[in-house]
């Protein structure tokens, strides 16, 4: 019997597990795996995913009755790129069938079906009336319609025994296919942008205060995936009148274009490459049109161009016929790298993040699918973008830990992206400033092909750095030196950017009589201060949130005061220090509302705002033309974390926010406050010397033996109770301990993670090192099968980890 192993998408309690199903007859030559079937289950009819196809001598061995597929979608659910993909996923990661599914399609595709009613055979003279009346309908339609639409146009006493009658004698099949996305509110009449980002500088600089109307409708296209929107959708958004609207189409900023007209930006002429941004672009391009897949670093200062090159291989990609895909670290980039790509390919871009709706993912699932997207711009998730062609794939800031997803499966984008690049025999592209240390030493390696961007563009140069030492001084967010610079920088109406990896106002509250600290009850974490119009505390890790006591619980003293800096202390003391000076505030807590952030970057760009201060969200890809001072308040932060990457992301951290000034003409100037100038992390920031880090870094670990010259495997299992988080640890330790040897290098623990409570529940861990040429998940499956099935779901499984925490 041919069987098909089927992931159930729907079917309530039973979703997600995986059922076999017979094969009938008519679909042995054409059903494959990827197809999305209908299946029955129970009384009803469930969606599923094809896994895989098998022959079975021994049906009635897998213990329930095997009943036959029903129907099958029009169009596969995943291709053979994308099904590659889920199959690496399982294998490489140990997650499930169910977590790499989820993990690939997207949330919409599990409902979003519908039935067509097709006409197959020249009809003769039907006497049934029903039957007639039925068949004429369909006809209307040119043979072929939905039954949604036939049941809105007949009555049920109708179109049910007349569909029946017809198929019983044949003359209609039903097929099933993914409901295309509902069309827009008035389809006649959308807005779309088609500014450049020079006029939108001049328009916020010189308008935006006098025309807040026009400004609101600007800033809520800017939002958009699109940049385009329906007339009415967009002025009843913004509660403006449609007088703004035609101010602004007036003014050449938007164009208002109707149903089936093809969305129009205003064309960017490319600038002028520098002698080392054409050979960049004519590596990467002969790679393109060879057809043949490599991989490449573009290896390049802050302010070097990388974003242009990025352009020009995505041109010569398109011009090949082939599609590209654009990686950020950030969703918060998306809105900036997506501008960039329409100003030069236009209406070709889609945009794809989890923070837009399910509704939202679906359509740009659709559009790319369809291919009338060859350019896909998003976040980590971004991957699974089912592109019909692809030729290209960036991964812009491929050092940034985003890339890789906190829980299962426990993938690395890059690494994804690598493989996918590959099976599609397409170019890879990764860019950064300062590349993780494995990225680089594969580059050393001539796994990957490094291009070197050595200098700014345009002339500009890198930033003047100077150390503040703070040793022996009193505290202070912001020294007597920086503010100085600060008060230079904003004399001559330059901009400046306070960086402090830290969101919240303090770190903790003290006591300065016993020395409590409120600490969260659900985590090993002390409580962050923030403060609002009511002041709280948070915990940043479970959401833990409770009012700051007035007195101390413990000692009933008075002296209980936040201890320590963060980002909303910065801003709270700059203001003290400089009242009239207008500044914002850029972290997680500035885009918990869509287009928050877009609205401080746009104000910032313009002028609007003279001080952005800024946790790691501002040290990403973003680029101010009038920033000429960065002030870092304490190059300390994350310095001494138990985790053998501190020092990498540190250096990192600072590199990237100290190149976010004098990117252009004007020179830039970088102060540094830390507590460790010796610290080489520190230092080599300051000099701006990734190589010189670089080695020495290397040399570190390969003393102690970390990647690139070993392979790790965090295993984390988590319980209520700490002793059976511990169990099934020590119990891999003996399966695991006697095959320790060339494969498996070392074990290590188990112990209590750094974070040993997370939300109610221990945490434990058990750090494995392996040879860079094995695979772990060969050797660790057969030892995690060996688990009880309650001690295998408390361990989650970690290759490659970004973070040991």
């Amino acid at each position: 019997m041919t069987l098909a192993e089927v992931l159930l998408l729907t079917g309530g309690a039973l979703a997600y597990q995986t059922l076999s199903y017979a094969v009938p007859e008519p679909l042995r030559d054409t059903l494959s795996a990827g197809a999305g079937v209908l299946v029955p289950l129970q009384n009803r009819l469930a969606l599923g995913l094809v896994l895989r196809i098998r022959n079975e001598d021994n049906p009635e061995a897998l213990g329930y009755p095997i009943r036959p597929i029903d129907a099958v979608l029009s169009q596969p659910l995943l291709d053979e790129s994308l099904l590659n993909l889920m199959r690496l996923m399982e294998r490489a990661l140990l997650c499930s069938p169910a977590e790499a599914a989820q993990t690939v399609l997207p949330a919409g595709v599990r409902y979003r079906l519908r039935a067509v009613i097709e006409l197959v055979e020249p009809l003769p003279s039907l006497r049934s009336p029903a039957q007639r009346m039925t068949a004429e309908a369909i006809q209307r339609h040119g043979g072929r319609v939905s039954l949604a639409v036939l049941k809105r146009e007949l009555a049920a006493a109708i179109w049910q025994p007349g569909l029946r009658g017809l198929r019983e004698k044949g003359y209609v099949r039903t097929s099933y296919e993914l409901e295309p996305p509902p069309p827009p509110p008035r389809p006649e009449a959308f807005v779309e942008l088609t500014a450049t980002p020079d006029a939108l500088d001049a328009f916020f600089a010189s308008e935006a205060g006098r025309a807040p109307a026009q400004t609101a409708l600007l800033m809520h296209l800017l939002e958009h995936p699109e940049g385009r929107l329906p007339r009415a959708a967009l002025l009843q958004a913004t509660g403006v009148s449609p007088q703004a609207l035609r101010a602004l189409e007036s003014r050449g900023l938007v164009r208002i274009a109707h149903a089936g007209e093809e969305p129009v930006v205003a064309p960017s002429p490319p600038p002028a490459l520098t002698p080392a941004q054409q050979r960049a672009v004519d590596s990467i391009n002969a790679a393109l049109r060879a057809g043949r897949h490599e991989a490449f670093l573009l290896y390049g200062v802050t302010g070097s161009g990388k974003t242009e090159v990025y352009l020009r291989a995505a041109a010569e990609c398109l011009r090949l016929g082939r599609g590209v895909l654009m990686l950020v670290p950030e969703i918060a980039l998306t809105a900036q790298v997506s501008q960039a790509f329409r100003e030069r390919f236009g209406a070709s871009v889609a945009v794809w993040h989890s923070l837009l709706s399910p509704a939202e993912r679906y359509v740009q699932w659709l559009r790319i699918r369809r291919g009338d997207a060859p350019i896909v711009v998003g976040a980590r998730s971004a991957l699974f973008a089912p592109m019909p062609s692809l030729g290209l794939i960036i991964v812009d800031e491929e050092h940034e830990t985003s890339y890789k997803q906190a829980h299962a499966p426990a993938y690395h984008a890059r690494t994804l992206a690598e493989a996918r690049a590959c099976d599609a025999n397409a170019v890879l592209l990764l860019g950064s400033a300062t590349p993780a240390l494995e990225t680089f030493y594969r580059a050393e390696q001539e796994l990957l092909r490094r291009l070197d961007l050595p200098e700014r563009v345009g002339g500009a140069q890198l930033p003047e750095t100077q150390l503040i030492d703070l040793r022996g001084k009193p505290f202070q967010p912001i020294s007597p030196e920086l503010l100085d610079a600060l008060k230079e920088t904003l004399a001559r109406g330059e901009q400046a950017i306070l960086f402090l990896n830290r969101r919240g106002f303090a770190p903790m509250l003290l006591c300065r009589e016993c020395g409590y600290t409120p600490m969260c009850p659900n985590c090993s974490v002390a409580l962050v201060y923030h403060r609002g119009a009511t002041p709280f505390m948070l915990c940043h890790h479970c959401g833990h949130r409770q009012t700051p006591p007035m007195v101390c619980p413990q000692c009933g003293g008075l002296e209980i005061r936040p201890f320590g800096v963060g980002a909303q202390r910065v801003e709270a003391t700059l203001q003290q220090l400089m009242p009239d000076v207008r500044t914002a505030r850029l972290d997680r807590d500035a885009f918990q509302r869509r287009g928050q952030y877009l609205q401080i970057l746009s104000d910032f760009r313009a002028g609007n705002l003279q001080v952005l201060v800024g946790t790691q969200m501002a040290s990403r890809g973003l680029d101010f033309p009038h920033v000429t001072l960065v002030g870092v308040i304490s190059a300390d932060t994350g310095l001494y974390l138990p985790d053998f990457r501190a020092s990498e992301r540190v250096f990192q951290l600072l590199t990237q926010v100290i190149g976010r000034a004098g990117r252009r003409e004007k020179p830039g100037r970088a102060l540094i406050q830390t507590y460790n100038p010796d610290h080489p992390a520190v230092q080599h920031a300051l000099n701006q010397d990734y190589d010189a880090f670089y080695r020495q870094e290397l040399e570190l670990r390969r003393e102690v033996g970390y990647p690139p010259f070993v392979r790790l495997v965090n295993l984390l299992s988590v319980d209520a109770s700490a002793p059976a988080a511990e169990r099934p640890l020590k119990q891999l330790v003996e399966t695991l301990e006697p095959q320790s040897g060339d494969a498996l290098l070392q074990l290590l623990g188990p112990a209590p993670a750094p974070l040993e409570r997370l939300e109610s529940r221990y945490r434990y861990h058990l750090l494995l090192k392996f040879a860079t040429d094995v695979e772990p998940a060969e050797i660790l499956a057969p030892a995690l099968t060996q688990l009880a099935p309650a001690d295998r779901a408390r361990v989650q499984v970690d290759i490659d980890p970004m973070q040991l925490l």
